[in-house]
């Protein structure tokens, strides 16, 4: 059975925490072993070979990351590792160079609201999959014009269209990012379920 990394926080996180997440995020994903790492600060790119992928849903990277770890993370994913980025686990803005990597860095959101969700590209990860609606924040993001990003999804907010999910290469490696995972609620949703199980399996050289 092929493994991923979870990358959370229990304890030091604001918005976003792992309790209830990862039960949601080990169900999904249960054709994989789900390990779960509080402790990112202390990884190395060589104990992260051990894992087929990352999932980054770290949200306390401004208290517990550091550089070494991100320097760490970025070898992992150059050298040949995929990492799928969830909600929160774009923002890094204390290390611009994960945000680089992402593809994109966050800027901020309006108050969350139901949000229509509709895929962008034709791709193996979207194929045959439903739009969907979550009641969810909009997040919105500046994206990196050289990342050479190929965009997943979109969502509507007040009658304009905005990046929601895209994947580019980094290195040897790969990126997959995905907007909405406010809470354990949007991993209920089958529609974001199904496009989750998609981003893993690419990940994973499973697709």
């Amino acid at each position: 059975m092929k493994s991923a990394l979870l990358l959370g926080d229990y304890a030091h996180h604001t918005w976003h925490g792992l309790a209830g997440v990862d039960a949601q995020i080990a169900e999904i994903l249960s054709d994989y072993k789900i390990e779960v790492c509080v402790e990112y600060a202390h990884l190395t790119a060589e104990r992260l070979k051990a894992y087929d992928f990352l999932i980054d849903y770290i949200d306390g990277w401004s208290r517990c990351g550091n550089c070494d770890a991100a320097g760490e993370l970025l070898s992992y994913v150059a050298q040949g590792g995929a990492v799928l980025g969830v909600h929160n686990g774009i923002i890094k803005h204390q290390n611009p160079e994960l945000e680089q990597m992402m593809g994109g860095a966050f800027t901020g959101h309006p108050q969350h609201e139901v949000l229509s969700y509709a895929y962008k590209t034709a791709h193996p990860i979207t194929k045959g999959l439903a739009p969907f609606s979550i009641d969810e924040e909009p997040y919105q993001f500046t994206l990196d014009p050289l990342a050479n990003l190929t965009m997943l999804l979109e969502y509507t907010y007040h009658d304009a269209a905005y990046p929601a999910a895209w994947l580019r290469p980094f290195g040897k490696g790969k990126v997959v990012y995905l907007s909405p995972g406010h809470d354990a609620e949007s991993f209920k949703v089958e529609g974001f379920r199904a496009l989750l199980r998609r981003s893993a399996a690419w990940c994973a050289g499973d697709l």
